[in-house]
């Protein structure tokens, strides 16, 4: 199958739309200074007659859209006009795209920053939640997660098939636009919005610019998305084709037209190129191919089994995968107190933590030290988790790939004193004493904000050459990595992947948009706090960990006698296009994501063992997702949440709740409802109890859910399922 591009829709320096942006390429435009006080990098923003609310179906939802989304939204919109498609099409379609480092606005929290300051100058914890908190915008929170461009995209136009949110530099929007034609190849969806959007114009990535030695680079700001279906059907329509989606490397990529536009830089590139008439293909310069016309498995998509050789955990139960199983098992629960700052006055104040707090002890020197002073919890703990998960395995083929899960980076304690509280003035950020004062001797941004540093640091250590991808976005993050990893395996692109996950939000600030949310509980006792389908349950709390796994094709694993831990039958991914925090109502989005899971896997719901739920113990989350399980299997499935042991892990949830299925399989034993008491009368569905049940399963489903409705199925059997 051939793939074209029909439709595509560009917001960047140049203007509004292709032409507008042709056009502007014929007279080069001029970089200009920032508006702040400082002269370098320059920058080449969208022309000010755009107004993102044009392209809004509601004035208010620009409140809760940050620049990248903003241009994301038109972009898509300009793409699916110019496709000319009805909008009864769109439905099943995917959405790929990629998105830089999580977006932020500097003046929403500067009026809470500046209330939080103790005498000391330092940021000052009880000061914060006593007062300062009450003046950060709530909005700030939803802006900040890196998925919301994807789901706003969603949302403004009904899109409710596969999504994934990538990241990586200006490689990102290359890598999302193949996934999504690799997605129609593989019949996933019958067509497919690819993009990227980035700004690099903010006053944060202009400091990062210049930090990394980029000073003298123009900083560009962009939205651009691209139409993809097959040929036939684009042929058929008579429908304008811009282009085809090749995996043939061209000529050398050629500069960047408008600047440095993060993720978007690529595809901006293409887009003018392809609207100019200079190129037939989309051409992924510096990616290894992933649509191969001289690969049968391609055309033939066969949905094999994926073998689980390796496993590497940190988790609040364990480091070996024995200890974890057995913890989980019995029921043990991580709740406790914060120890990791001083929580005493925030609302919710208990987590489950690793309790090692000295994680660079156990990394090889070269990677401690490429880590050291980074602060980078999250980073560590996916080093360690992934490098255990190759011994278990043993060594690696060369060729193997590498995909990625995390989130949002948040600040640390120490970032804010070295770039933002001594510049504060009341309720003003004083630009210009920031741009004066020289760089801190060893500043942690933008270094710790690489959200991508664990997965090229482990390619570079590892010495694989394979495919590499970063699964930038919330809660479904996890579930959605160990999704494409099994993909990639499946489509011989790799003979094996390392994927995986980590996070860490057990932080001051990373826990506080959480807090404003309402999505954490406020139960100051640990053993009632975060109980997932409790009747009284208010919120999840906070998780941390890291888990990584070796997948390979159940032959060569069968072949090579190794140890395998459980099987991967299939996936299914969606978006809830409903609202970025809420889920849908009845749970359409989780329940499209289940049976394409079942779909393909090639399996009926009768034959699912055991469900665990994403279970978040929030009030909306688990009255909708047990609806779903009802509608899909109906109530004799039973069903746990390994949240109610683990916390909310947020990114990481999906690789460790994937552990949990593991450990119900060598166990023999199904995970429990760790203190549920008095279920929710609402929640119609087969609930595990307390001391969990006696029963091995041989097929299990893992949801996923994540906020902007990314949601994501897998499908996992035990090893003596085939």
């Amino acid at each position: 199958m051939r793939v074209a591009i029909t439709g595509i829709g560009l917001v960047a320096p140049g203007g509004v739309g292709l032409e507008a942006n042709l056009a502007a390429l014929r007279q080069p435009l001029q970089p200009q200074p920032a508006a702040e006080d400082q002269a370098r990098p320059w920058i080449l923003p969208v022309p000010p007659h755009f107004k993102a609310r044009d392209f809004l179906k509601r004035r208010k939802d620009l409140k809760l859209m940050a620049r990248p989304s903003q241009l994301a939204v038109a972009a898509a919109k300009l793409a699916v006009a110019s496709a000319g498609l009805a909008e009864a099409s769109w439905a099943e379609a995917g959405l790929f795209m990629g998105v830089g480092r999580e977006p932020s606005d500097l003046e929403d929290i500067v009026p809470c920053l500046s209330r939080s300051v103790g005498d000391d100058g330092r940021l000052d914890l009880d000061r914060l939640m006593a007062e300062g908190v009450d003046h950060m915008n709530p909005i700030a929170s939803l802006k900040t997660l890196p998925n919301m461009a994807v789901a706003h995209v969603a949302i403004q136009l009904g899109l409710m098939g596969p999504t994934q949110a990538l990241t990586s530099g200006p490689s990102a929007g290359a890598r999302a636009l193949l996934e999504a034609a690799t997605a129609i190849v593989d019949g996933r969806a019958p067509l497919a919005l690819a993009g990227a959007a980035d700004d690099h114009t903010s006053f944060g990535e202009r400091v990062s610019a210049r930090r990394m030695g980029r000073a003298e680079t123009t900083q560009g700001e962009a939205g651009v998305f691209f139409v993809l279906e097959p040929l036939s059907a684009a042929t058929a329509r008579g429908a304008h084709i811009w282009g085809l989606v090749s995996p043939y490397q061209g000529p050398p990529r050629i500069p960047d037209l408008f600047g440095d536009c993060g993720a978007a830089g690529a595809l901006v590139n293409a887009a003018a190129r392809l609207g100019a008439g200079e190129a037939a293909y989309f051409e992924p310069v510096g990616l290894e191919p992933i649509i191969r016309p001289a690969a049968p498995a391609l055309l033939k998509t066969p949905r094999g089994a994926v073998a689980i050789t390796g496993v590497g955990l940190l988790t609040p139960l364990g480091r070996r995968f024995e200890d974890f199983t057995r913890r989980l098992l019995d029921g043990e629960v991580a709740a406790a107190p914060i120890r990791a700052f001083n929580a005493a006055r925030f609302p919710s104040r208990n987590a489950c933590e690793v309790r090692e707090r000295d994680l660079l002890a156990h990394l090889p020197p070269p990677l401690a030290l490429a880590l050291g002073g980074l602060q980078d919890r999250r980073a560590e703990m996916a080093l360690i988790a992934a490098l255990d998960a190759v011994a278990d395995h043993g060594a690696l083929d060369p060729r193997a790939g590498i995909v990625y899960a995390t989130g949002l980076t948040s600040v640390t304690e120490t970032e804010l004193a070295q770039d933002c509280l001594p510049y504060l003035q009341g309720d003003r950020f004083d630009h210009a004493a920031f741009a004066a004062a020289p760089t801190p001797r060893h500043p942690l941004a933008p270094k710790r904000h690489q959200v991508d540093r664990p997965a090229r640091l482990l390619k570079r250590h590892l010495g694989l050459s394979g495919p590499e991808a970063v699964h930038f976005s919330a809660c479904a993050a996890g579930g959605a990595a160990l999704a494409h990893a099994a993909d990639l395996i499946r489509r011989g692109a790799a003979p094996q992947v390392l994927v995986g996950a980590s996070d860490s939000m057990i932080l001051p600030f990373g826990l506080i948009p959480f807090i404003l949310l309402g999505a954490t509980s406020t139960q100051p006792d640990p053993a009632l706090a975060g109980r997932p389908f409790e009747g009284d349950r208010d919120g999840f709390i906070m998780g941390e960990g890291g888990a990584f796994f070796v997948l390979e094709p159940l032959e060569a694993a069968r072949a090579a006698k190794r140890h395998i831990y459980g099987l991967i039958l299939g996936s299914g991914q969606s978006c809830d296009a409903h609202a970025v925090t809420a889920p849908h109502p009845e749970g359409l989005g989780a329940e499209r994501a289940m049976r394409r899971a079942l779909s393909d896997a090639g399996i009926a719901p009768n034959r699912v063992d055991y469900i665990n739920a994403h279970g978040t113990a929030t009030p909306l989350n688990d009255v909708t997702e047990a609806a779903a399980i009802a509608r899909v299997f109906g109530v004799g499935v039973p069903v746990s949440s390994s949240k109610s042991q683990l916390g909310h892990s947020i990114a990481a949830a999906g690789c460790v709740e994937l552990a949990a299925c593991l450990a119900a399989f060598a166990g023999g034993r199904l995970p429990p409802n760790a203190r549920l008491s008095q279920p929710d009368p609402q929640i119609n569905v087969h609930l595990v109890p307390p001391e969990g049940l006696p029963r091995a399963p041989r097929v299990a489903l893992s949801n996923s859910f994540g906020f902007g409705g990314q949601n994501t199925s897998l499908i996992i059997a035990a090893p003596e399922y085939l």
